[in-house]
């Protein structure tokens, strides 16, 4: 199955997350839309850089926007303050941000 619209504009936001800030943790859900048409980011950053982040990361928002028929409302940006995240969720996001590397 392809990937929505909203879906790839969340990838492509969660792309410019990493380029401001590599350290932040970034995950897209997509269940809060049960018709597929939307997409949230959360991300979680220190407090210090959670300002610039969300300031930049709306101004792409609406220039990725700008081409497709998305509501402006189906792609929401969540951010939270990295120091009030439970160990085990820091520890899932992280496991699941890192790339596995094979084996030998």
């Amino acid at each position: 199955m392809g990937m929505t619209q909203a879906e790839a504009i969340a990838e492509r936001l969660k792309g410019e997350c990493k380029r401001l800030y590599g350290g932040a943790l970034i995950r897209v859900a997509l269940d809060t839309y049960p018709n597929d048409d939307g997409a949230d980011l959360y991300i979680y950053a220190p407090r210090k850089f959670s300002d610039m982040l969300l300031s930049k990361l709306k101004i792409a928002r609406v220039q990725f926007l700008k081409n497709t028929k998305v509501d402006g409302d189906k792609v929401r940006i969540f951010m939270e303050d990295v120091e009030n995240m439970t160990p085990e969720l820091k520890a899932k996001l992280t496991a699941a941000q890192v790339p596995q590397t094979p084996q030998k």
